[in-house]
């Protein structure tokens, strides 16, 4: 059974000294307490690098929030996946929310980001998700079904031959940052929606992990780890407050 996963996302926040400061306490924590499931953070890439050194040996897992579509070339400002590799990156997000909406990247983008990422043996965690109109007009189900659908045919090749390389996070774009989360039988309604979206495409993608994030907090982690097909969580703003990462990472 692969073990369960707590992400956590910093997203362009901090400086090196407090994010070295929020590292070696949950390092201090993750060493004490022996957690038994996968611990990511996710810092901005600038930091990569100086966290990497800290958690050497340890057992905590380096994700990137970002990746270049592009292999390694002409593409001033951006980050290539083999860069990623060789600075010991384990993860790297794709399809964010804020990347889908702010960014205004799009399925294409994020195509060659994954194929990227595979090429260069690091995990992704590709996320996804619907927008409070979406929800609003009862939505939620097409639009996971469309952006899944273009992650696996786009992909299809790849994925097919590492499907393990490939970690889903479903965050409900109004659910980040608001306090909202969906209700407990919303929750298993899309986390078996998921689910059964992902087997229909192949039966090899029945172990591919189904993440949730939105606005998860220390008081809520447990009863979403106890959601049917819920595998780990993806967390945003709780992952810059040590305490609350820590609190969040013991639930299980």
């Amino acid at each position: 059974m692969s073990k369960k996963i707590i992400a956590g996302n910093w997203k362009q926040n901090g400086t090196l000294k407090s994010s070295i400061s929020l590292t070696k306490k949950v390092l201090q924590a993750v060493k004490k307490k022996k957690y038994t499931h996968e611990i990511i953070i996710i810092p901005p890439s600038i930091f990569l690098l100086p966290i990497k050194d800290l958690i050497h040996k340890s057992q905590i897992k380096l994700g990137a929030q970002n990746v270049s579509a592009f292999n390694d070339g002409a593409y001033t400002g951006e980050i290539s996946g083999s860069m990623l590799k060789d600075s010991g990156v384990d993860y790297c997000l794709v399809g964010h929310s804020e990347r889908r909406h702010i960014i205004k990247e799009d399925e294409s983008d994020f195509s060659s980001k994954v194929s990227r990422l595979i090429d260069n043996d690091i995990k992704v965690i590709y996320c996804f998700g619907e927008t409070l109109n979406d929800y609003k007009n009862k939505k939620t189900k097409l639009i996971i079904k469309r952006q899944l659908k273009k992650l696996f045919f786009n992909n299809k090749n790849s994925l097919k031959k590492h499907p393990s390389k490939l970690i889903l996070a479903y965050e409900p774009v109004w659910a980040i940052g608001t306090g909202l989360i969906p209700s407990p039988e919303e929750l298993v309604s899309t986390f078996k929606y998921i689910k059964n979206t992902v087997n229909k495409f192949d039966k090899k993608y029945a172990s591919i992990q189904i993440l949730y994030g939105g606005s998860v907090t220390p008081d809520n982690a447990s009863s979403l780890m106890d959601t049917e097909h819920i595998d780990g969580l993806l967390i945003g703003g709780a992952s810059l407050i040590a305490k609350k990462f820590i609190d969040i990472c013991s639930t299980i």
